[in-house]
């Protein structure tokens, strides 16, 4: 496990002293923080779940639960160094693969974090995988503060989010009509009231009521538009330098699958298979189109027919009425050949990336869980707010207990005991049973089982604890 924080020839030993160094995103570094004096008598440590990885219970068996493994090493190697007293505070959220729910969980856990800083104290932030976004974006959120300690993710695939087209619309519009409609208002509030009018609650309740609204209005609409920029300033503020620790791994396999969903330009529907596509279409549309066309003019084709009909005379003038048939093969092929020569001239081109788009951003936003307002933009290892950061990238094969070959060993252990019990039931039918037994054996699950990443941790938590800067714990 290496610290990329610093120049190779003095980069530290992150089990020994994983915060002495910090990294811009970029790669540049800064000033290295020094330890900090004294311990805090009292220390909250939030620990964020990622997907799938829910629960109702504070206590239990999972990393960011009480009476976990986890928190028991935790507890024991953060009292090394001198505090005693920190408390583990799970935060709850749906757990599911949806951004939706992620920015909700977001907004609750600024709502807890403020809380704490309400009754003076200090805390840390641990989260993993998804968990990670929801601190993210937590903070983006929150002024800066005092109270705030060291921030620590493992294995996040940070997203980088824009606006859809739709909502960046309507945020448009809210912010235009609020400008606009805003001034117009209160020129009308100030002249009726200023000609001495009898009805001044009327006219203060009607004008200054959408007086009101459009300011409502374009505060809403500034605020969906310049949410990044927002984001920016306040994790600018709100987060000193070093003070949010990235750990990753290179073999970390959600990492990677997210970060190649991401930046793949697939071809899914080839040119070829569009243009034959386009020729079965338009058999189709030559057959609709002829009978729409003959519907739109049935009156003038077939009254003439129906009128010889039902006098009798099915004489020669009955048989000139019914050339009109000779229209169907030309309606036809007039249809069939547009879209035959449509398809050739660019059509099946447009048409394949089209398709293509559509089908890449069904599978990215499966990936990504994109059911909220915004669209994902890529995939990093590093917070998309914060300048400066430590960066612990760990690039030993064996993780917490999981090498290369882990997973197959637990896909062999798992299909060898549903042939051992002959049953189906907690075997391959049971997909909860079956993420178990598999995700445990992941490099991406396995951070909070390594010890060298639970003291790397801890000093990172002790430099920074209570305070948001270095040095000056209380």
């Amino acid at each position: 496990m290496t610290v990329e924080a610093a120049p190779p020839e003095t980069a530290p030993s992150p089990a020994k002293d994983a915060g002495a160094g910090h990294r811009n995103a970029d790669g540049a570094t800064a000033t290295q923080p020094t330890p900090a004096s004294d311990a805090s008598s009292r220390h909250v440590i939030v620990t964020v779940h990622g997907t799938n990885s829910q629960h109702p219970d504070d206590n239990g068996e999972r990393w960011w639960q009480t009476g976990s493994p986890f928190a028991g090493q935790l507890a024991t190697a953060l009292a090394k160094r001198g505090i005693t007293t920190a408390e583990i505070l799970p935060v709850h959220w749906s757990g599911q693969n949806s951004d939706f729910d992620r920015l909700r969980a977001a907004a609750e856990l600024a709502k807890m974090l403020r809380k704490l800083e309400k009754s003076g104290t200090s805390y840390s932030i641990i989260a993993h995988s998804h968990g990670g976004n929801v601190t993210a974006e937590a903070l983006a959120l929150l002024p800066p503060s005092p109270l705030r300690g060291g921030v620590v993710t493992f294995g996040t695939p940070f997203f980088t989010r824009k606006l859809k087209t739709v909502p960046w619309l309507i945020a448009l519009f809210q912010a235009a009509m609020g400008i606009i409609i805003a001034p117009i208002m209160l020129w009308y509030l100030v002249t009726i009231l200023g000609n001495g009018t009898t009805k001044w609650i009327e006219t203060i309740v009607f004008f200054g009521g959408l007086l009101l609204l459009s300011i409502w209005s374009a505060q809403r609409g500034l605020r969906t538009l310049l949410w990044r920029r927002r984001a920016r300033y306040r994790c600018a503020r709100g987060i000193k330098p070093g003070q949010w620790l990235v750990i990753h791994s290179p073999r970390d396999e959600a990492m990677r699958l997210l970060e190649t969903a991401a930046a793949i330009s697939p071809q899914y529907v080839t040119v070829a298979a569009a243009r034959r596509s386009l020729t079965a279409f338009a058999r189709l549309a030559g057959v609709v189109g002829t009978l729409a066309f003959f519907t739109a003019t049935a009156s003038y084709f077939f009254t003439p027919v129906f009128e010889k009909v039902k006098a009798g005379n099915f004489g020669l003038g009955a048989a000139a009425d019914l050339t009109f048939l000779l229209l169907v093969p030309i309606v036809y092929l007039a249809i069939y050949g547009a879209v035959w020569l449509i398809a050739r001239l660019g059509g099946a081109w447009a048409w394949a990336k089209t398709l293509t788009a559509a089908i890449h951003g069904g599978v990215v936003g499966a990936a990504y869980g994109g059911d909220a307002a915004f669209a994902l933009k890529g995939v990093s290892q590093f917070p998309p707010y914060v300048k400066e950061l430590n960066e612990a990238r760990i690039e030993a094969i064996n993780l917490g207990g999981i090498d290369d070959d882990a997973i197959f060993v637990a896909a062999r252990r798992l299909y060898a005991s549903v042939l051992a019990t002959d049953a189906v039931e907690g075997g391959l039918a049971d997909p909860d049973t079956m993420w178990k037994h598999l995700s445990d054996a992941l490099y991406h699950n396995a951070y909070m089982r390594d010890e060298r990443v639970i003291n790397t941790v801890c000093d990172h938590i002790r430099r920074f604890q209570g305070t948001g800067n270095p040095g000056s714990a209380r």
